[in-house]
């Protein structure tokens, strides 16, 4: 939802490049035992459509989430982020001292860490590697741990709330690796 002050927003401002379908958009958790972490941008985009391989994932949200927020988003929107990875006090070196950073800037290279290892061992084994993700990610929502609590708020309200199944603050939910490993086709 960001861009703005959402203090003074009546409407959900998307974040354009998380919007656009032509990349996976990564979301943020926090804390070992999984919750949304609240800097965990999400929405619909007011640019792009929603796409074909998302609409069951987000028409069911859609549904559990009512009148939430009507009016403040475009419901028909490309809905992001697509997953989300630990995003919230991830320890990184810098200038050769441990420190402790958040963001999805941190979310994004460890999802992409998971999709490299996947891609090594297709390629070891003599297939394809993914490619586009997006499609496959939604086709096999069990390869991903589902995240229920948390919210991104915004505009002076909660944001969306995380949900059972695809919801704007986690997307799928994390991944689990063994099991988008299988659903990739890889020993």
């Amino acid at each position: 939802m960001g861009g703005a002050d959402p203090t003074t927003l009546n409407t959900f401002v998307p974040t354009f490049l998380s919007g656009c379908p032509f990349l996976t958009s990564v979301g943020a958790t926090s804390s070992v035992s999984e919750t949304s972490a609240s800097f965990s941008l999400g929405g619909f985009s007011n640019v792009f459509t929603q796409l074909s391989y998302q609409a069951s994932a987000v028409s069911a949200y859609l549904s559990a989430l009512g009148n939430t927020n009507s009016g403040k988003f475009t419901k028909t929107g490309r809905a992001y982020p697509d997953m989300s990875a630990i995003g919230d006090g991830v320890e990184i070196v810098l200038s050769g001292k441990t420190t402790s950073v958040s963001g999805t800037s941190c979310s994004s290279p460890i999802f992409a860490s998971l999709i490299s290892l996947i891609n090594d061992r297709l390629i070891a084994e003599g297939k394809s590697p993914l490619g586009f993700l997006n499609p496959f990610l939604y086709a096999n929502p069990q390869a991903f741990n589902d995240i229920t609590t948390g919210d991104n708020p915004g505009c002076n309200t909660n944001g969306f709330p995380a949900k059972a199944g695809w919801d704007p603050v986690t997307g799928l939910g994390t991944p689990n690796f063994p099991a988008l490993l299988a659903a990739a086709g890889a020993s």
